[in-house]
């Protein structure tokens, strides 16, 4: 049987290749001239050597029409991409069309796509941006174009990220071989000699490793992409020094795991799947997708599929005790005044865009896990900011690229959201100590911020900075931004546009008037007599995240205004 036709055997394995045709065309249709855009993409477990290493051309499958694009079909998932769909079959005289497949790959050319463009205005009284479309002429960009604009009366479409509250149910149903096995030993309850986590290249990731270093005497796994090893190992210890965190020793406890969460089986050969099932006494899963204009179908694989894998690892030949990384963003969205206990999701209404979806099910079927024997844990981080210890902080989170956006624009949105901002070494060291403490009764542990802040008052404190930015409302910010980003301005905030619509965000963004209250009495009992705080979000520590951001080239310096040394957070290799 050939490599090919397991694929699509296989629908965890189909889904993420079609995924990843999808976003290969994609790619390449934004950098190549059209005529050198690949027509066919062919996914294989791995690519055929020669004795010398080099690739085996004569043994590489044919091309079959089961991966051709046409056929690598992805039905619609909301009402706005089934009317879409509706038309572009009209217009090109097809019996159906996929979400996910180009405009052109179906037969469309230059005319078509002015007509295709005349119909969906007149169903939406929208204009659509054709340059857009044209970097990925697929259903599924075109329907976030359209519900970004349109009346949501007339679209009936809800979040074009997301998916309907059932089938969020639906995937939330943990598969039947998730328990643990005939046999297996039974969980330990520390202190562990080997870990193993996921996402460890990751920001948060750099933090959670630090700990487990810090905190444990343990050999730490690291599940990375990576062509071997010793990459994956260099990959890793990268990424502490990137952020401050490497030191001397740290090299002969960890150790680097060649992998990938969205693949069957984390992407480990057969020897490192036993091998590691074997010898791991504790998981801390971190890895996730967490861009918020990323759709849910895109995230599945590595948010929801790779969590169902995490589970089945910690049942094989022994328990394993699964920490996982989820986020407070699972709560749906309410205006006024809700309290949200430590305790499993019971609602999926209102809980908006593919990341917290996919966390959702992820949380869900986490809880599900632990019925059935495996101690799993679940941690409702709030957005993670930086250090309060040295300012250390990823650029590449949503709140971060809102402030590099506003301060190129020169102005910010006077949208009053509350926001629950966690410094990342406290959300760190609260996993890992509770992690290490072993067998704790609690398995749900909301970690927000010590105190919620208003949009409004980081903007303010960043005025405060010295960036002289103008408040605008809503409307007003965001008709400059759009004009900004259509004449090519630099502007952060260009790929998240889908975010932003004429006179509102996105539900991702925030709930106006929401006044959430995430109880903690599990949290508190976890960390009692620990010594683990965390810091309010105030003039002291916010200005420790632009001066960090100032040294680093992330933020040009305010006008008038220095930063500490860049090497004051570096550290050397």
């Amino acid at each position: 049987m050939s490599p090919t036709r397991q694929l699509a055997n296989d629908p965890l394995t189909s889904s993420w290749a079609a995924g990843l045709r999808s976003s290969l065309r994609a790619y390449a249709r934004t950098h190549l001239p059209d005529a050198m855009v690949p027509a066919h993409f062919v996914v294989l477990p791995e690519l055929p050597k020669l004795p010398n290493g080099k690739v085996d051309r004569g043994s590489l499958p044919p091309l079959t029409v089961e991966e051709s694009p046409e056929t690598a079909f992805v039905a619609p998932r909301t009402p706005v991409e089934t009317e879409l769909a509706r038309i572009w079959q009209d217009l090109l005289g097809l019996p159906k069309v996929g979400v996910e497949t180009s405009f052109f790959d179906l037969g469309g050319d230059s005319l078509t796509v002015l007509q295709m463009a005349a119909q969906v205005r007149d169903v939406y009284d929208v204009r659509l941006d054709l340059r857009r479309m044209f970097e990925d002429p697929t259903v599924a960009q075109l329907a976030r174009m359209v519900s970004s604009q349109a009346d949501p009366t007339v679209t009936g479409a809800g979040n074009p990220r997301g998916v309907a509250s059932e089938a969020m149910v639906a995937d939330a149903v943990l598969p039947a071989d998730i328990v643990p096995e005939e046999g297996a030993l039974p969980p330990s309850t520390g202190p562990y000699r080997t870990v193993l986590l996921t996402g460890g290249t990751g920001y948060t990731g750099a933090f959670l490793l630090r700990e487990l270093l810090d905190r444990s005497a343990a050999t730490v796994y690291v599940l990375v992409r990576a062509d071997g090893p010793d990459q994956a190992s260099e990959r890793v210890r990268g990424n502490l020094a990137e952020y401050g965190l490497l030191r001397d020793g740290d090299a002969e406890r960890i150790v680097g795991v060649p992998g990938d969460t969205g693949r069957p089986y984390l992407g480990l050969s057969k020897s490192t799947y036993h091998e590691l099932a074997a010898e791991v006494e504790l998981i801390i899963h971190n890895a996730a997708i967490s861009s918020w204009i990323v759709p849910y179908a895109k995230i599945k694989p590595v948010n929801v599929f790779g969590a169902m894998e995490v589970l089945r690892l910690a049942c094989r030949k022994r328990v394993k005790a699964v920490h996982f990384i989820s986020t407070i963003g699972v709560y749906p969205g309410h205006e006024g005044q809700r309290s949200w206990a430590e305790t499993r999701l019971t609602e999926a209404d209102h809980v908006v865009g593919g990341y917290r979806q996919s966390k959702w099910v992820a949380d869900s079927l986490m809880l599900q896990a632990r019925d059935r024997g495996v101690p799993a844990h679940v941690y409702r981080l709030g957005a993670i900011t930086g250090s309060q210890t040295t300012g250390a902080c990823s650029p590449d989170t949503f709140i971060n690229h809102l402030i590099k956006g506003c301060v190129q624009l020169g102005a910010y949105l006077d949208y009053d959201l509350l926001l629950d901002l966690v410094p990342v070494d406290f959300c760190a060291a609260t996993v890992v100590h509770t992690a290490l403490s072993g067998g704790r009764a609690e398995a749900v542990f909301n970690v927000p911020s010590a105190r919620s802040v208003s949009m409004n008052e980081i903007f303010e404190l960043i005025v405060a900075y010295g960036y002289p930015l103008r408040r605008l409302d809503y409307q007003d910010w965001y008709r400059e931004l759009a004009a900004a980003v259509e004449r090519g301005e630099e502007n952060e905030l260009a790929v998240y546009l889908p975010l932003f619509g004429a006179d509102q965000p996105a539900e991702e963004v925030g709930y106006l008037g929401s006044k959430p209250d995430f109880r903690t009495d599990n949290l508190r009992a976890a960390l009692d007599g620990s010594g683990i705080a965390c810091k309010p979000v105030e003039r002291e520590l916010f200005d420790l995240y632009l001066d960090y951001f100032v040294s680093t080239g992330f933020l040009p310096a305010p006008p008038g205004g220095t930063a500490r040394p860049q090497n004051q957070w570096r550290a050397s290799s």
